[in-house]
C-alpha cells in the first residue's frame, strides 16, 4: 500500500479565491439586472391594465353617435391580391357609429363601430 503524503501547501491560492469572488459578483450583477427588469415590466403591466379598465368603463358609459349606413362590396381576388374580380360576390350594409372616450390623462380616443347600439351587432350592445 502506498502512503500518501499530505503537502503543507494544499488548498486554494489567493488568485483562485479572487477569481471565484469576481465570478460570483458578476453573477449577482446579472441577477440584479434581471430582477430590476422584471419589476419594471410588472409595474408597466399594472399601469396598462388600469388604464385599459378605465377606458372600457368610459366606453360603456359614453354616448353612441350614428354616422349613417354604409354598404361594403366584396369581390373575389387572386391569391396574391393583385388582381381583383369584376363581379361583386355580396354586399353588406352596416350602420357606422363612433364613441369618444377620454382617459385620466386627458387623451381623447375615438372608437369607430359597426352596428346599432343595443342591437347585438358587431358594434352594438348585448342582445
Amino acid at each position: 500500500m502506498k502512503n500518501r503524503r499530505v503537502r503543507k501547501n494544499s488548498g486554494e491560492t489567493m488568485v483562485e479565491i479572487m477569481v471565484s469572488i469576481v465570478i460570483f459578483l458578476m453573477m449577482m450583477a446579472v441577477m440584479q439586472g434581471a430582477i430590476s427588469f422584471c419589476s419594471n415590466a410588472q409595474a408597466k403591466s399594472v399601469q396598462i391594465r388600469k388604464t385599459n379598465a378605465e377606458i372600457c368603463r368610459n366606453l360603456e358609459s359614453s354616448s353612441y353617435e350614428g354616422g349613417g349606413k354604409v354598404t361594403y362590396s366584396f369581390k373575389a381576388a387572386s391569391a396574391d391580391g393583385n388582381t381583383e374580380g369584376v363581379a361583386t360576390l355580396f354586399n353588406v350594409e352596416v350602420e357606422l357609429g363612433k364613441k369618444e372616450v377620454s382617459d385620466s390623462e386627458g387623451k381623447t380616443m375615438t372608437f369607430y363601430m359597426f352596428g346599432v347600439p343595443g342591437g347585438g351587432g358587431a358594434g352594438g350592445g348585448t342582445p
